[in-house]
């Protein structure tokens, strides 16, 4: 590993941290470790701290541990932190799971859930080692979140993965350090232009090119349950960066009511194919609703409220409905 001597670089070494998905953790322990031996070396440059944040960090952390009573070489080590991921064996950012399940009162929970799950080290050759309380530190220092998109053909709605990871992080930071992160998403799935967005550019831009796009929605009809299955899992979804991030505003929300729910031709087909769908869409956009996410007058949710009872009522009768009785006379 041979640092950048700063006359190249010209600029400061910058700090940064890294989640990576438990998929990496198996698959590139060997890149883990590149980071990690990357963060020794810059640490051991003499170099002064306003050109090597790293350095920086690490020393003032470290200086911390030790006056907490940590040991010296284990304070070090903890300060080195940079590269984390879950437990071996786990998979996920866990906030997904608590978001589907409404296992949560606000953002707070879902940022202590995201920590839980991705506070595990990952160190020189791939080692992993417990360390919640190195990962929140390290979330309470960060000022920007970045994501790296490489490829077109899937986007922020395509399950719930997107906002899990990028969305905790977001929520994670912002719980710990008392004030929400920038956030980006770098989009190289075009080598030739690269683009830098937003993440609320980027949610925004993926809700209007498809999650709203009518050429998008019918085509889904093509699909039957599948396809209605795939548009409750979109908003879904939707509820889950807006919880996390707050990036869906008022008039999304309205716009995923009118297209996903309020639409007779698209409810009845829908009804029709696979009524769990339209259940469930109408109790997501109920929940938005209670949980202050979305602020919709009342007659919308009114409306919203009657369609779900309806539909409730539908696949009761379904599943109470007599059947022919076998015996053995």
């Amino acid at each position: 590993m041979e640092p950048i001597p700063p006359e190249e670089l010209g600029r400061p070494r910058i700090d940064v941290t890294t989640r990576v998905s438990g998929l990496f953790r198996d698959a590139f322990p060997q890149a883990a470790s590149v980071v990690h031996d990357a963060v020794d070396a810059v640490v051991e440059l003499d170099e002064p701290h306003e050109t090597n944040y790293v350095k920086k960090h690490v020393e003032e952390e470290a200086a911390d541990l030790e006056a907490d009573g940590v040991d010296p070489e284990e304070a070090d080590e903890r300060a080195r932190h940079r590269v984390f991921t879950t437990k071996p064996g786990g998979y996920g950012a866990g906030t997904n799971k608590a978001v589907d399940e409404g296992n949560w009162d606000d953002r707070s929970d879902l940022a202590d859930v995201y920590v839980q799950w991705g506070g595990y080290a990952l160190g020189s050759r791939g080692r992993v080692s417990e360390a919640h309380e190195s990962f929140e530190r390290r979330l309470g220092s960060v000022d920007a979140t970045v994501k790296i998109e490489d490829t077109a053909e899937q986007d922020e709605f395509d399950s719930s993965d997107w906002y899990a990871f990028h969305g905790g992080f977001v929520s994670a930071v912002g719980e710990i350090s008392g004030s929400d992160p920038a956030s980006y998403v770098g989009d190289s799935s075009d080598p030739d232009d690269v683009t830098v967005y937003t993440n609320e550019e980027k949610v925004r831009k993926a809700m209007r090119a498809r999650v709203l796009n009518p050429d998008w929605l019918d085509s889904m009809e093509e699909h039957g349950y599948k396809g209605a299955g795939d548009l409750s899992t979109t908003v879904d979804v939707a509820l889950g960066w807006d919880a996390t991030t707050g990036v869906v505003s008022d008039a999304l929300w309205s716009d995923l009511a009118d297209a996903y729910a309020f639409d007779e031709d698209r409810r009845e087909w829908m009804r029709d194919v696979n009524p769990w769908a339209v259940e469930s869409i109408t109790a997501t956009l109920l929940e938005a609703i209670d949980r202050g996410l979305w602020d919709a007058a009342p007659d919308v949710a009114d409306r919203l409220r009657d369609i779900n009872l309806s539909v409730e009522g539908d696949l009761e009768a379904r599943t109470t409905e007599p059947s022919e009785m076998i015996s053995d006379d």
